[in-house]
């Protein structure tokens, strides 16, 4: 099959649309499936790849969104579209690369899939607009853009639910990305990794029971609760805290970090390499997570890839993959919850290990190759409904 992936989001921006995008990338060609991948051009690096073909791109005018890009109309994308005979698209963000994964379709026939990453509702606080306006945008944006799709993909269960909320009546299928759990990760000994990103303290890690995360520094994932929860724990127990991400609000949580005296019980690494994360998180007791805006949860996924159990507030993508508290607690948002949970974990050593099988065993269920063989039977089924009955028929209500 002959695919084209069009996303708003890729290398060298990193965050979870990426790596989703990545996954499925390289599991659909393991596969044996053509991939040709249509993203943005970033600060005019070139891409060597002869799979990727980039549009030329601006920086987003928000402020705290400058990482991301709005990608300039460029026919000579569309015209080696034409010729590469594309079997099915799948875009991954309704951006403007997903609005020309719309015009490729409607102009070679093609059917068109969908992946809904994100609950954009949850983003509206980014937007220099009213927040009612902001949040009828992004139902308006929501409803039209999947009304021309042929095939729309959640992550979640509870990212369907929401979609369906903003009207959406294209069919919806939940298919998670899943991790590649066949990778070989050597492991790395976390003096070996703190040197590599030049730390300069080791002997305050030392010996302490290491807690960690992984995201965005930004309002959205939440990360001065788990500062204020690591206030609560070191009460408990002797622990550091490392959080690896970067984003808007570091400023902001450096100051509650001072303000708390929590600073030999911090370390904000900034952005690491990939394979660093998974390193990073395999010599850590426990994975801790605040966020409710996730849709999969893929950074707790591969966390129990690696068997790094893990303590999160319940929410869309969260309360999916901790089902029954597998591998795992999903609490309230409640802090004395949250940090009952985290108390638990490690005042147990019987109960971590516990959880660290139960995460192994999880993700293996949640498997890339699985998933992504999934998705396959989602183009086959979009690309039999397209030959049988053409354009959706909830399109033709959405008129361009």
């Amino acid at each position: 099959m002959r695919i084209a992936i069009f996303t708003d989001s890729y290398r060298p921006e990193i965050n979870g649309v990426v790596t989703s995008v990545e996954t499925v990338c390289d599991e659909l060609r393991r596969q044996g499936h053509d991939v040709y991948l249509f993203a943005p051009r970033y600060f005019g690096r070139r891409d060597e790849c002869p799979w990727n073909i980039r549009f030329p791109s601006i920086p987003f005018p928000f402020p705290q969104m400058k990482e991301r890009r709005i990608s300039l109309p460029w026919g000579g994308a569309l015209r080696k579209f034409g010729k590469l005979k594309i079997d099915v698209i799948h875009s991954q963000v309704p951006g403007t690369v997903g609005i020309y994964a719309l015009i490729a379709g409607w102009l070679w026939r093609v059917p068109h899939v969908h992946t809904y990453h994100t609950h954009y509702m949850e983003y509206t606080h980014y937007m220099p607009f009213p927040r009612s306006f902001a949040t009828r945008a992004v139902i308006w944006i929501a409803r039209h853009f999947c009304g021309r799709c042929q095939h729309i993909i959640s992550p979640s269960h509870g990212m369907r639910a929401a979609i369906l909320e903003h009207g959406v009546d294209a069919p919806i299928s939940v298919i998670p990305t899943g991790t590649d759990m066949r990778m070989e990760r050597p492991t790395q000994a976390l003096s070996d990794l703190l040197a590599k990103y030049d730390f300069r303290n080791p002997a305050r890690i030392s010996g302490k029971r290491l807690l960690v995360s992984v995201g965005r520094l930004g309002r959205e994932k939440n990360i001065c609760y788990l500062i204020r929860a690591l206030a609560i724990v070191k009460e408990r127990h002797d622990v550091h805290f490392l959080m690896i991400g970067n984003g808007p609000d570091r400023g902001e949580i450096e100051e509650l970090i001072d303000r708390l005296g929590l600073e030999d019980r911090v370390t904000l690494l900034g952005y690491v390499g990939h394979e660093d994360v998974f390193a990073f998180i395999e010599q850590s007791d426990l994975f801790i997570f605040a966020s409710v805006t996730e849709t999969q949860g893929l950074v707790l996924l591969e966390s129990m890839a690696v068997g790094t159990p893990v303590v999160a507030i319940e929410g869309i993508g969260v309360s999916d993959l901790l089902d029954h508290d597998i591998g795992g607690f999903a609490t309230r948002s409640s802090m004395v919850d949250f940090t009952d949970a985290v108390d638990r974990m490690l005042s147990d050593d019987e109960l971590l290990h516990r959880k660290s099988v139960e995460a192994r065993n999880r993700a293996n269920e949640w498997s890339v190759e699985k998933q992504v063989s999934r998705i396959v039977r989602t183009y086959e089924d979009s690309i039999e409904d397209f030959r049988r009955h053409g354009l959706p028929r909830y399109r033709r209500r959405h008129r361009f």
